[in-house]
This record gives C-alpha cells, structure tokens and sequence, in this order.
C-alpha cells in the first residue's frame, strides 16, 4: 500500500472573499488552535467555534465539536471530520446547516483520492432521483484556523431522526462494516452475517432474532418481509459505481415494521473507476464476481447469494435497471449531473488542488493510469468515459 504525503503547497492563502459567488465557505477555529487530525484515533470531541459563509453573507456562526473520522483515510494529510452543532453551553443544537434540515449529526469528507472530487456527491444524487434516501450533502470550502484545506462534502451523518432515517420502536438501523472494540453486534442464525447495531429502542437479542428469522425466510424464497425493490436499487448503485467496498462493508441497512431494506449508499470514493484492486478499475464484470470477492467479509454477501439464484430476482433488477435508465439514470442525465458538479465547483477545484497537489501522483487506492491524469478535467473525463462504458455493459447484461 502507497500513501501519497502532499505537504501544504506555497501558494497564497485562499480566503473567504474568494468564495463569495461559489460554494459555501466553512470556517472552524478550534479552542486553543488544537488540530483533531493531529489526533486521528481520537473520538473525543474538540470544541471549537463555526462560521459558515454563502454568497458573501454568514448564514450560521456558533459552537461546534470536531473529531477526525474515517478507517483507511485516516492516513491521508487531507483528514475528513465528524462535526457536531452546538449551543453557547456546547449542548447539541439543531441547525440547518449550509441549507441542510436542521439536525446535529454532521460529516464534513475531504475527497483525496478522488481527485473528481464529487464522487459521493454524484452517487449520492443518483440514489435521490430513483427515490432512494441518501445522505443530502453540499460542496464546500474548508478554512480551518485560517489554513486553507480545500474541498469538502458537508454532508447528513447517517442516523435515526425524523430528518433522517425516521424508525419506531421495534426497528433498527444496522450496518455491515469493520467492527470496532464496544461495538453492538448480531450474529445471524444461519449465514452467520455480523451486523453493526447503530441504533435500536429494543432488545439486541430480540433484533437478532427478528433478522435471522427474516434471513431464514429469504434463504427459502419467501420475501415476505424483504423489500425486494431495495436489494435491487441497491445492487444497480453498487454496480453503477462498481463500488470496492459493495455490499461488504460501508452498507446500510434497515428493519423497519418487521421488513428489511437495503441503504442509504454510502462511502464512494473508490467508485466508479477509482481503485486499483477488486477489478473495480474495469467497466465490465460484476462487481460480486471479482475473484477476490467477498474478501473483506465472506458472510456479507449471503442474503444476495440467494437472490441470485431467484430467476424472478433477475427478471425484475433488469426491470428496475431499465426503469432508471429511461429516466434519471440515462447516459445524458448522467453526463449532465457530472457536468453540473464540475459547473458547482468552478475555480474551488483549483484552489483544492494547489492545496493538495496530487494530480498525476498516485494516492491509494487510485487505478493505475491515475499517474498520467495530470489536471482536474481529465480526472472528470476519465471518470465520465468509464461510466459510459460502465453503463453500456450493464445495458448488455439487463
């Protein structure tokens, strides 16, 4: 494994006046001008004040808490942060943020091995336009104690909340993912598929026990309690983006009314062509038939294991796949949709990039020809011609 270092580039000081006619422009200034990346396994929260800028007028200022996120990327010197909003007592406070409904939970990713820089902003849009919850985001500019640390992604932390993942009690928000000490986790009966409890009202055991109940079902054909419609939508935006990290890991999923469904999408930074590893960087081939897949998590992949022998399963993804390519999900919406994130970004691009000089330098896990993209637009190009053979060859198999 690589890891590109980028030293801060000698260049003048973006400032705040720069963003007037862009993005939003995100200021923090930590108490006591302690940086959390310094600190990048600590989950400790690190008070600090936020102002938030948008054409030329402040739209928020308050406190907040920052803590360094993230698992691999925490090795890049771009850090991502988990930020929460808070009050004059730095009590958590609902806020709109950058336009955002009003919650507290927050992400600000700082895409760097994505050298497109709006990957997840992409995937997530495309999840949107076939009705399926995605965190919503915004493009912004991150100043942090007056150092320029170019793009960001604010985005929705993903959570049970009435703006969020709205559940009662008796649901539950789960997630397939690295396991870390202190982790709620359930074990399902017969796959043996150990999920993350990120939220539940209700008893572990009695969560363990509905879903291995429902896997059993599913593992004999009976989708009684299976949103069908979700595993797919799923599979097509993991496929889509033939994302590394697809159904194994980073993958949402949710028990609502005694019903399982696949999502949000989340973590695509290694999508669409960006990785060098697990085939992604070819626009043929299933994701899930690479053959080191499922090596991640051998257990992640059961529930779709079944569902690939299930003819009507087929029948209906090459319904639903066409279904989306007739509509938000066609060649020229999707060639507009990145056209529109390029448009959005404007001269930000540059200024991420002087900050960060890594175009035309290899940065894990990017594919291999990364080293001879040297500028902003041929990683757009690159990432746009991929798609289209991508989706060419997903027209060829549905």
């Amino acid at each position: 494994m690589i890891w590109l270092l980028a030293c801060k580039a000698s260049v003048p000081q973006p400032t705040v006046e720069d963003a007037v006619e862009g993005i939003p422009w995100v200021s923090v200034t930590m108490d006591g001008g302690e940086d959390p990346g310094d600190h990048p396994d600590d989950r400790d929260w690190f008070p600090a004040s936020l102002e938030v800028t948008e054409n030329g007028v402040v739209t928020h200022s308050g406190r907040a808490g920052l803590h360094t996120r993230g698992n691999s990327s925490t090795e890049y010197d771009k850090k991502s942060y988990a930020l929460e909003t808070w009050d004059s007592s730095d009590e958590d406070l609902d806020v709109a943020l950058v336009g955002l409904p009003a919650e507290e939970d927050w992400v600000l990713q700082g895409p760097y091995s994505d050298k497109t820089l709006v990957r997840n902003h992409l995937i997530y849009g495309w999840s949107h336009v076939i009705d399926r919850y995605a965190s919503r985001i915004r493009l912004v500019e991150l100043e942090m104690m007056g150092d320029y640390r170019g793009v960001y992604v604010a985005m929705e932390k993903i959570k049970q909340d009435s703006e969020r993942i709205d559940l009662d009690t008796g649901d539950a928000l789960l997630k397939r993912d690295w396991i870390e000490d202190g982790e709620v986790v359930i074990e399902t009966a017969t796959c043996g598929d150990e999920l993350l409890v990120k939220w539940s009202e209700t008893g572990v055991g009695s969560i363990e026990e509905e879903v291995s109940t429902i896997e059993s079902e599913l593992l004999a054909g009976d989708y009684t309690h299976v949103d069908i419609d979700s595993f797919i939508d799923h599979m097509l935006l993991v496929e889509l983006g033939r994302n590394v990290d697809g159904y194994v890991l980073s993958t949402w999923i949710v028990l609502e009314d005694g019903v399982l469904r696949m999502g949000p999408v989340w973590d695509y930074n290694g999508a669409l062509g960006n990785a060098d590893y697990f085939e992604a960087w070819e626009p043929e081939g299933w994701h899930y038939s690479n053959p080191e897949f499922p090596a991640d998590n051998p257990r992640g992949f059961c529930w779709y294991e079944a569902l690939l022998e299930d003819d009507a399963f087929i029948s209906r993804r090459a319904e639903r796949w066409r279904e989306h390519r007739a509509s938000g999900w066609s060649d020229p919406e999707l060639k507009a949709d990145i056209d529109a994130a390029v448009e959005l970004l404007g001269p930000a691009a540059d200024r991420n990039f002087e900050r960060w000089p890594v175009l035309g330098e290899y940065v894990w896990p990017n594919d291999e020809g990364s080293e001879d993209r040297s500028t902003h637009a041929e990683e757009v190009q690159y990432m746009t011609d991929w798609l289209m053979l991508r989706t060419a060859w997903l027209d060829s198999q549905m």
